[in-house]
């Protein structure tokens, strides 16, 4: 799934606003069908870990656009004062 997502972002004055178009159906496939900003901070966790970027995340919100049939998630990401971190193993649910 982490391969399907569309990514945009836009810095603004002291964070990046961070865009995520996720396809409906592998988000539904991998989320039971359920849409929750729980679900949209694990897939943010993930696709920030996956592409090893170490901005902290914010405001995350997650509404379904089912006219595009995608999730779409929104948040703010933030790099000052940060530690690097270690990348992390993907999970196998976000590797079909």
């Amino acid at each position: 799934m982490l391969n399907s997502i569309s990514e945009r972002r836009i810095k603004l004055k002291d964070k990046y606003k961070l865009y995520l178009e996720v396809p409906e159906d592998e988000y539904m496939m991998t989320y039971n069908d359920e849409i929750s900003v729980k679900n949209a901070r694990d897939i943010l966790g993930q696709f920030l870990d996956y592409h090893q970027d170490d901005g902290k995340i914010e405001n995350p919100q997650i509404k379904h656009d089912k006219n595009n049939h995608s999730i779409n998630i929104e948040a703010d990401l933030l790099y000052v004062g940060n530690n690097h971190t270690d990348p992390k193993n993907v999970p196998n649910y976000l590797n079909h």
